[in-house]
């Protein structure tokens, strides 16, 4: 038997659930929001905010535990979301946006391979395909949409090295 009472376990346990493992700095959701909608990143952080505000999208506050918003005043809420869930953001975007495109993820690929990216010799496979998801709002919920798996994304580098 552990030293925790029930009830210090239980609430440990709620706590731990409230924690949400890929979260985005709210700068980077913004600029998500931005690029995919083709809006300045002002307009984009006002949506987000409105978003986080109504509860469409969950968020985090400084410690990283998503916030209840029925324990938030609109008084407290303008300096509190720091981070928001990246499903509930990128779920939006599918919605919202005509992203992702084919041809918007080979560009990616093609600007990162310029920019000096080179799997896997200086970048690994799966932070190269994140990246590569992420320019092209390359994401359903938390897995990647269809034709921006990791395979799909390494054929394509291959193609573009044999050219």
């Amino acid at each position: 038997m552990n030293s925790k009472s029930a009830v210090t376990a239980i609430i440990g346990r709620i706590k731990e659930e409230k924690k949400v493992s890929k979260t985005l700095a709210i700068a980077r959701a913004a600029t998500e929001i931005a690029r995919a909608l083709n809006i300045r990143h002002e307009a984009a952080m006002m949506t987000l905010y409105g978003l986080c505000a109504t509860g469409s999208v969950r968020w985090a506050g400084d410690q990283g535990i998503i916030v209840d918003e029925d324990d938030c005043t609109i008084a407290e809420f303008s300096s509190k979301p720091k981070h928001v869930v990246a499903g509930d953001v990128r779920s939006f975007l599918t919605d919202w946006s005509a992203d992702p495109l084919p041809s918007k993820r080979e560009a990616a690929i093609r600007a990162m391979i310029a920019g000096g990216l080179n799997p896997p010799r200086n970048i690994n496979w799966k932070t190269f395909c994140d990246r590569v998801r992420d320019e092209c709002n390359g994401w359903l919920d938390d897995r990647p949409a269809l034709g921006f798996g990791d395979k799909q994304i390494q054929r394509i580098v291959k193609d573009l090295r044999s050219k």
